[in-house]
Order: structure tokens, then C-alpha cells, then sequence
């Protein structure tokens, strides 16, 4: 172990290059959590210049040590479990803001550059990318892409593929590679940035990022719809079919104890955006849909429009069980009649219009093995609606007792085929990734 320490002194000032006994007790619990085996990696390599970053993935290809990329840790553990990791490389330092081209609503950055600092740096130009991603307050941008992690924003800007414009990654022979550009016209190489976003470190490290961008809008109302589940049904099908445009659109399933006994809250929440009028227009119709359905209608504004959202913003939590869902808007309602049914005291949060969402919960309130055959029969579920359920969180313990990705399609060979390709020595965040990649 020491040896690795040693060699990569070459590349890397001391500074640089943490030994495995001097990395923070969180850091250690975080990596480990995101191992399968009980080995931790020699040390935690922390380059400052994307030349570095090159200069270390070189020296891991021709020494053949199996590289785990991180940014700041918070999504370490989602996903596969990494197998036999000898060095832990961090983005972390790598966190310039290169290029802000606030005429071209386009900003250039590199992956240790973290969410909240880049939301309070654009937005003194007004400006801000269209993303609300788990941890947000630590969360790097790089970490976001890696595991392609969007929320309710996705309801009207799509997710992380629809912003990306422009990419460089640093391969696993430490050679660097573009696609894209800085300038939104510019779609060179998109589909390098799909395969790129959502491989959790897989195929190579980023090193630079270029974003479309959005205005910030002039105001914003949220409108809580809350009541029984047929109602909350029929009044989401009547939003998606109405012709309103709300920036977020979930359906929201939350449980507490009530007399001792489980109760279930269900609520539609839509968010506005845009100047006064257009506001005032679309709540009023939307509040229309809740008095036929005989929902309760909250509206909040201002400040408590923006407190809601950051307390979204902190709902999911760092050692619960967390799935990854997706599948027909339609199949929605079956979903969250079916997580009451297995008893798990789950939170979920479900997209309107996408179908997509998580499911979020306790694991010390099941054995494993309940565990497993809840999830499965909710996989079940979402693959019978054209979709998915993916473990993103959980204890190494239910991890190995089932497919974290429960992938069921037929694109494993040519995944496997790109992964060869990118990868040849799979050095990178191996086994982490659909199939074992």
C-alpha cells in the first residue's frame, strides 16, 4: 500500500496524496461503504489540475490499480458495490468555474465545483442550471453527473442529458478527451455526454463540464393538493392533460404515527414559475381541478414558497434505503397503494408526468430478508409498467442479498462491449455499474 503512496509522489505534491490511516473517519465510513470487500484502498490521491489527473490515471494503468473517482462523497455509496479498489481518487480541488458566458446562457465548470456554490455564483447574473439533486448543499457538480441525479425539475427542464452541451473526461490511460462544445448550437459528440452521464465513474473521470442555463424567473407559487388517493389520482391526470406548465408537478407519499398506529399522507404539489399573471392564471385553474376533485388546496408564496423547497431539497438522508423508480405515469397510483401494502413506513416522492422518483426508508425497521422481497415485489411492479427500480442506498448487508440495478433488458453485451472499450483494463469504479461493469 504504501508502494502506491510512494509512486504517485512522483505525479502528486505531498499535500496531494493522503494515506489511508490519515483520511477523515467520515471519508473512511463513506469509501468502505461503497466497497464490497473489507480491504480498504491504499490512499486518496487529490489532484489539483486536470495535467494531474492525467499523470495519476496514467500511473494507475500501468501499474493496473482499480480506481474508485469520487467528488465530495455524498452519493459514494449509490449503486453497485466497487470491487478490490486500491486507490480512491478525488475531484474534489478540481473546482474552477471556467467560463461563465452569461450572453450564451452557458457556464463552463469543473467537477469538484459544488452545487451550491455555483446556484449563488449564477445567480448574480440572474441565471441558474436546472438541477435540485440529492445532498445539493455538498453534492459536486462532477458527483451529480456520474450518477445522473435530478429531481422535481425535471418536470420542466429534463434531466442532466438535456443540459449537458459540452464534456472532457480524463480516460483511464490518463489521455483526455472532449465532446461537445461551450455554446448550445453545438452538439458534437452528444452521444459520448449520454454515455458519459448516469455511468457512475465507469467509463473515465470528468474533468470539464458545459451547461446550458435558465433565467430565474420573476416569481414562484407552490399549490399543496391534499386528500384521498382516488382524488390525488384523478387530479393528476387532469393536470397532465390540461395544458398547465408547472416547473414541478410530484405526487407525494409521506407516513407518520398517529395514535399509534401508521398514517398515510398523500398529496399533488405543483410549483409556477414565470411574471404575476401567468401565476395568477395557472393556480386559479389549478385550484379549479382541486375544488372538483374536493382536495384541500395550501398555497404558499415568497419566502415560504422557497423554505418549502429547501426542506424538499432535505428530505432524502444518508444511510436509509433509497430506490431510484421509474415507470408509466399511469402505473403511479398501483405503486403507491402497493408501498403501503408492504409495510415499510416509506416516503416517496413520484414526478407527475415522467414517472420517475424515489422511494425512501428505514432499514433497522425490517429484517433483510423482508427487506428483499418488499423491493422485489415493488420492482415487480414498476418493470410490469415499463420501468424500474433501482437500490441507490443501503447497507452492504441488503445489498448482497439482491441485484442492486435488477436490470432486465437485452443491451448488457453492448454495454459490456463500451465498457471494453473505455475501459479495457476496468480499473474504473469496477463492478459498481449495471451488470458488474
Amino acid at each position: 500500500m504504501c508502494d502506491i503512496a510512494a509512486r504517485l509522489s512522483d505525479v502528486l505534491d505531498d499535500s496531494s496524496i493522503v494515506t489511508w490511516a490519515a483520511v477523515s473517519a467520515e471519508q473512511q465510513q463513506a469509501v468502505m461503504e461503497a466497497l464490497s470487500s473489507a480491504s480498504p484502498p491504499a490512499c486518496l490521491a487529490l489532484p489539483g489540475t486536470v495535467e494531474a489527473l492525467g499523470k495519476v490515471m496514467a500511473l494507475a494503468a500501468t501499474h493496473h490499480w482499480r480506481v474508485l473517482p469520487t467528488g465530495q462523497g455524498t452519493k459514494l455509496s449509490w449503486g453497485g458495490t466497487a470491487e478490490a479498489i486500491d486507490l480512491v481518487v478525488s475531484t474534489a480541488r478540481l473546482n474552477r468555474v471556467i467560463e461563465h458566458a452569461v450572453g450564451d446562457f452557458t457556464v463552463t465548470v469543473e467537477p469538484g465545483v459544488q452545487v451550491a456554490e455555483l446556484r449563488r455564483i449564477l445567480a448574480e447574473q440572474r441565471q441558474f442550471l436546472a438541477i435540485d439533486p440529492a445532498f445539493d448543499e455538498r453534492a459536486t457538480i462532477g458527483g451529480v453527473v456520474a450518477t445522473a441525479d435530478t429531481g422535481s425539475l425535471r418536470q420542466r427542464y429534463g434531466g442532466l442529458r438535456d443540459m449537458l452541451i459540452g464534456v472532457q473526461f480524463v480516460r483511464y490511460d490518463g489521455e483526455q478527451a472532449r465532446a461537445g462544445g461551450r455554446v448550445v448550437k453545438n452538439v458534437a459528440g452528444y452521444d459520448l455526454m449520454k454515455l458519459l452521464t448516469g455511468a457512475y465513474g465507469s467509463l473515465g473521470i470528468l474533468s470539464e463540464l458545459t451547461f446550458r442555463l435558465y433565467p430565474i424567473q420573476a416569481s414562484s407559487r407552490t399549490l399543496v393538493l391534499s386528500g384521498e388517493a382516488k382524488a390525488i389520482e384523478a387530479a393528476t391526470a387532469q393536470v397532465r392533460l390540461s395544458g398547465l406548465t408547472p416547473v414541478a408537478l410530484d405526487v407525494v407519499m409521506q407516513t407518520s404515527a398517529a395514535a399509534q398506529q401508521q398514517a398515510r399522507h398523500l398529496a399533488l404539489i405543483a410549483r409556477f414559475q414565470g411574471i404575476e399573471a401567468g401565476l395568477a392564471e395557472q393556480t386559479a385553474r389549478l385550484k379549479k381541478i382541486a375544488t372538483t376533485h374536493s382536495l384541500s388546496c395550501q398555497q404558499l408564496d415568497g419566502e415560504a414558497d422557497s423554505q418549502f423547497w429547501q426542506q424538499v431539497a432535505d428530505e432524502i438522508k444518508p444511510y436509509t434505503v433509497l430506490c431510484k423508480v421509474g415507470l408509466r405515469p399511469s402505473g403511479i397510483p398501483g405503486l403507491i397503494k402497493l408501498i403501503e401494502a408492504v409495510d415499510l413506513n416509506a416516503q416517496a416522492r413520484l414526478y407527475g408526468t415522467s414517472g420517475l422518483g424515489w422511494i425512501q426508508f428505514e432499514q433497522a425497521d425490517k429484517s433483510v430478508d423482508e427487506i428483499v422481497e418488499s423491493l422485489e415485489k415493488l420492482r415487480s411492479h414498476c418493470q410490469n409498467n415499463a420501468g424500474f427500480l433501482t437500490i441507490l442506498q443501503a447497507s452492504k448487508a441488503l445489498k448482497q442479498k439482491i441485484d442492486v440495478w435488477g436490470y432486465s433488458g437485452n443491451a448488457l453485451g453492448v454495454m459490456d462491449d463500451i465498457k471494453r472499450k473505455f475501459d479495457p483494463q476496468r480499473l474504473l469504479s469496477p463492478g459498481r455499474f449495471v451488470g458488474g461493469l
